[in-house]
């Protein structure tokens, strides 16, 4: 099980990441491909040539033999968790020094299924990769609505409109508080979305933003199609695992264990996540062309009000 600090790590890890695939020039399906094609290389042909090198070396060290006898047991867990994912790559992975091998193996294994947390960890072990499915989520987590500002502008007028998925202050306020602490996490998404956009427009978002159905109801199928999936992302009920996970759901429930259904099931989930990812960039890029006048559209759209849309013909042309 994790402890706090691998919990905190997790979710700090979860929104660096999720803020690196949100703010690139490139969809995310796109970033995922380019770093498949410039990571995986293929296995040597000769695996006596590998052997070779290391004996120019010198003979392997008493001490290694040593540890590998104590990590009998783990090393056939792990011979057979490379043979029945990636034995492709089986050479190549054995070949690694003995600390370096699960890290080899989470690398690969991200590319070719989802990703690991042991990909980016450089004292992840045999022993960590052999307790469960070390997965890699990206819930919109507490820190991801706090540091909000890390996300490229349209995630923030987007996250502007979606009311806060938290019920109740995690620090332990008062009952009779808890209302106003709820709208008070607002504050700072809107005082940021006024400044980009003026008060003006923000003085229209009701004060507890949308929940995810009424934003489904209102914009699915129409051009701001996938700000409901975005609701869900931040309210954690899009149904999809990497986006719904965050570190505390995985100390609730566990590791997953290996097993080949279990990989095959949430490599589909990651393809699905990356599908609703690039969902996302396609919104935000729309929200940040011409946002103003896009973004009074969505609000004339949410508020039912069609006197909030301005004409394209009727705005004010920049003086020559």
């Amino acid at each position: 099980m994790y402890d706090l600090e691998v919990l905190r790590y997790l979710n700090e890890q979860a929104h660096l990441r999720a803020v690196a695939l949100a703010n690139q020039d490139r969809s995310p399906s796109v970033q995922v491909d380019e770093r498949m094609k410039a990571d995986i290389k293929p296995s040597p042909v000769f695996p006596l040539s590998i052997l070779a090198r290391k004996l120019l070396g010198g003979p392997p060290s008493l001490a290694y033999f040593v540890e590998l006898l104590e990590q009998g047991e783990n090393f056939m867990g792990f011979r057979d968790l490379v043979r029945e994912y990636l034995p492709e790559h089986e050479v190549n992975i054995m070949a690694e020094d003995l600390n370096n091998r699960a890290l080899k193996f989470a690398r690969l294994f991200s590319e070719k299924f989802f990703p690991l947390y042991g990909d980016f960890m450089d004292d992840f072990t045999i022993g960590d990769l052999l307790d469960g499915i070390p997965t890699q989520p990206l819930g919109f987590s507490y820190e991801s609505y706090h540091a909000f500002t890390d996300f490229r502008k349209g995630y923030i007028l987007a996250l502007s409109l979606v009311g806060s998925p938290w019920d109740e202050d995690p620090l332990g306020m008062e009952d009779e508080e808890e209302e106003d602490m709820t709208r008070g996490q607002r504050v700072p998404i809107l005082d940021a979305v006024s400044h980009l956009l003026g008060k003006g427009l923000v003085n229209l978002i009701p004060e507890d933003g949308w929940s995810a159905e009424d934003l489904h109801r209102m914009t699915d199928g129409t051009e701001f199609d996938g700000l409901g999936d975005f609701a869900d992302w931040v309210q954690g009920t899009t149904g999809f695992y990497h986006l719904d996970a965050q570190g505390e759901s995985l100390e609730m429930g566990g590791l997953i264990e290996w097993g080949r259904e279990t990989v095959d099931e949430l490599t589909d989930d990651w393809h699905m996540t990356i599908e609703m990812l690039d969902k996302f960039y396609r919104l935000s890029l729309l929200l940040e062309e011409d946002s103003e006048h896009v973004f009074r559209n969505l609000l004339g759209l949410l508020l039912d009000n069609q006197d909030l849309i301005i004409p394209k013909e009727q705005l004010p042309l920049p003086l020559a």
